[in-house]
Formats: C-alpha cells, structure tokens, sequence
C-alpha cells in the first residue's frame, strides 16, 4: 500500500512538472507575441498620421532628384501637410486660427494651440517662417528651390 502510494505521488509529481513545462512554454510563446505586437505598434503609430509627429522625422525621397538622394526637409503628412499647403497658395500670411478655421477645423482653444505647435515645428524644420504678431508663412525657397531656414 505504501508503495503504490508512492508510485502515485511520484506519477502525480511528473505529471505536474510536466504541465508546468507546458505552461512555461505557452508563456514563453505569448511573452513572444506580446513583444511583437508591440513592436509592430510601435511601427504602425510611428507611420500613422498621429499628427506625423515621429513619421516627419524619417528621411524621404525627393522626387525631383533622379538619383533619389533625400530631402533635407522631414515628411509631412496629416494637418502639417495640409497648414504648408494652404499657406503655399495663401496671398499672406496668416494666423494658426485662420489655418485651422480654412482647414475646416473647429476653432477651439485646444485645436488653435495645437495648430500653433505644429507651426511652430514647421518654422524649426524649415517649411514656414514666423512673422511678427505671429503671423505664419510659407518659407523661402519650399516652392521648388532649395530649402533655406529663418530665423524668427
């Protein structure tokens, strides 16, 4: 009796050993899913138009260039993109509430104050310029010459 006692305690204690180095592995397997899921995420968000916040920061082709050597100017894409092309066509400068008003956008405190960080990037990366009284142009030399900064 003691004996097939303990035969069954030891088969019990294989058995669990054994579902623990199951579950060990399914967790190593879902540890490992976690970590490219997040990875993949991370890609998506740094090439979705979150604003383009990170995306501006990639190189991109010029098409202009035959030899595809990189713009000097980081991607634009969403509500940047757009604010450079309205102030391209626009017949002056004008104010981060106009854009985001021509935009067709809501002129909230909070849409207004988002629009103006956004430009002010642009006038750091070199698409706009900042005019007194915060007034906001297009840069000397975006249309089809080469990009050249300015100073506030």
């Amino acid at each position: 009796m003691v004996t097939s006692l303990l035969e069954r305690l030891a088969w019990a204690e294989r058995s669990a050993l054994q579902r623990v180095d199951e579950l060990r592995a399914r967790l190593a397997e879902a540890e490992e899913q976690v970590r490219r899921l997040s990875i993949t995420r991370e890609t998506l968000m740094l090439l979705a138009d979150h604003d383009g916040e990170d995306v501006e920061k990639l190189p991109r082709l010029d098409p202009r260039d035959p030899e595809g050597v990189t713009s000097p100017l980081p991607v634009l894409r969403g509500w940047r993109e757009q604010a450079v092309a309205l102030l391209a066509t626009a017949e002056r400068p004008m104010r981060a509430r106009e854009i985001v008003q021509a935009l067709g956008k809501p002129d909230t405190r909070s849409q207004v104050e988002g629009m103006r960080s956004r430009l002010q990037r642009l006038v750091t990366d070199g698409w706009l310029r900042r005019e007194k009284d915060g007034l906001y142009a297009i840069a000397s030399g975006i249309n089809g010459h080469a990009p050249k900064r300015e100073a506030d």
